[in-house]
């Protein structure tokens, strides 16, 4: 008889499982197939096959019964391409495409990508790159899932209410592909060097931030670890998308080296708060992140001769002849950011959140419990809410009068305060007090409102920021049991 049968008298089970390496499947087959190839009978293979499931107890892990629907063992007389069966049930509809092959499939399987970002973006990244088998994933984000998330953010759901949005997208990439592996960090990357660090345990970053401090420390940190950067980005009706520190490319700083909404840029801060987005939108843009990552981290294959270098892609939906267009971008020879690449002192980041204050805003504050009082005495008070005409339509205080902060820092210093002398003639009406009128500028959160009253006081006009704006005022009103409408 062959080897194997003579080695069963002289072998207990567990010792002939330690001799030929059988603790698991690929130990069994190993064996078999050079049982095969050593010219030993069909009759002997069969033999030894049912000898070894006789002497496993039943519903043993380390070969599978009949009707399993994984072999037991690879067969000698075929050749697969390395890809397990389960890989190609899973991945072989992307698998079988020319520029990708069993190669790039390879790629994602072994590479990583970091995602920082779980909003309206960053689901569709992840739940992408999750499914096309990325072997390690990385989620970033240290917000909870909020009511008004949901109808762009495909990742999270009601059941996720209040919940990390790291954690939640987590879930959903799993609830998807089992067997890639997929870490949620519950944080807000906060510097340079800790965002670098942690980039250093991934092949690609995607940023699917929305504010300048991070987009810019993101940038700085993936050229300090050497990593590329999938840089996405989508508010109202479009979006762009680009790949920066990839090929010696350029990076964000040069090709936006001045900040968004500084003193020196000539547009404000677009975000999806202020100026709304609808999900498309952000599933568009975020899928077509989610292929850049792809591109990149498939090296050697077609598909990453493919990628965005050096090219910035614009997205206009409103635009039925030509919606995607594309802009080349160049490295700046004298980029701050770059210099990061040859150890010199890195730049500065724009400042976080809403700005700390501006000159003389100490001065003109009211407190929202204070215009509370003077709204229900009905004493004589002009608002200004300065918000877009969209938002103001939702909900607004009764009595107040749009005017939005871009026209209104559009008009002049002479008739900023002839508009307002008018507006306030208006507000004091017929056998109204002769109490003078106060002007008291609004928005959602008093930021853009005191920019208006400082605008406005220039103008010589005595008006007032509604401090916390009218969430604050909400605030006040709902803790003394009044219903209210919504804000957007």
């Amino acid at each position: 008889m062959d080897s194997f049968r003579s080695l069963v008298p002289v072998r207990g089970t567990k010792e002939l499982f330690a001799a030929f390496g059988l603790g698991c499947v690929a130990g069994v087959g190993a064996l078999l197939a050079a049982l095969a190839v050593q010219g030993h009978r069909v009759s002997s293979f069969n033999w030894a096959l049912d000898w070894l499931r006789s002497h496993l107890p039943r519903g043993s892990t380390c070969l599978p019964w009949p009707g399993d629907w994984l072999l037991p063992f690879p067969d000698p007389i075929w050749s697969g391409c390395g890809l397990s069966r389960l890989e190609v049930e899973l991945f072989g509809r992307q698998v079988v495409l020319p520029k990708l092959g069993a190669a790039g499939q390879k790629k994602l399987m072994q590479g990583g990508i970091l995602v920082v970002g779980a909003g309206g973006l960053g689901c569709p990244v992840a739940l992408y790159l999750c499914a096309a088998g990325v072997g390690r994933l990385g989620i970033v984000d240290g917000d909870t899932v909020a009511l008004s998330n949901l109808h762009r953010q495909i990742g999270h759901s009601w059941q996720n209410l209040g919940e990390s949005k790291a954690c939640s997208l987590r879930r959903a990439c799993l609830s998807i592909n089992k067997t890639s592996s997929v870490e949620a960090y519950s944080f807000r990357l906060e510097s340079v060097e800790q965002a670098a660090e942690l980039m250093q345990g991934y092949n690609v970053v995607v940023d699917c931030t929305d504010a300048p401090f991070s987009r810019y420390l993101l940038s700085d940190a993936a050229i300090a670890s050497g990593r590329p950067l999938v840089a996405a980005s989508a508010v109202g009706l479009s979006g762009q998308l680009a790949v920066y520190n990839f090929e010696d490319g350029p990076c964000l700083r040069c090709a936006f080296p001045t900040f968004p909404g500084s003193e020196e840029a000539s547009e404000p801060v677009a975000s999806c708060e202020e100026n709304g987005v609808l999900g498309p939108i952000v599933g568009t843009v975020g899928s077509l992140a989610a292929l850049e990552a792809i591109k990149v981290l498939a090296k050697g294959t077609g598909l990453h001769a493919s990628c965005l270098r050096g090219r910035l892609l614009l997205f206009d939906a409103l635009d039925a002849a030509q919606p995607f267009r594309s802009l080349r971008i160049r490295r700046h020879p004298d980029c701050v950011g770059c210099s990061l690449r040859s150890a010199r002192n890195p730049p500065g980041l724009p400042p976080r959140g809403c700005p700390a204050g501006l000159p003389g805003s100490d001065l003109v504050g009211l407190q929202a419990e204070e215009l509370q009082v003077r709204l229900r005495a009905g004493r004589p008070t002009l608002l200004l809410d300065v918000r877009q005409p969209a938002h103001f339509s939702v909900a607004q205080l009764k009595g107040a009068h749009n005017w939005p902060l871009p026209e209104l820092s559009r008009t002049s210093a002479e008739e900023l305060f002839r508009k307002t002398s008018s507006l306030e003639s208006d507000c004091k009406g017929a056998g109204a007090s002769e109490e003078p009128t106060q002007v008291v500028c609004i928005c959602r959160r008093g930021v853009d409102s005191l920019r208006a009253t400082l605008l406005l006081r220039q103008a010589g006009v005595e008006a007032l920021n509604l401090e916390g704006g009218l969430l604050a005022l909400a605030r006040v009103a709902q803790e003394a049991g009044f219903a209210l409408p919504a804000l957007t």
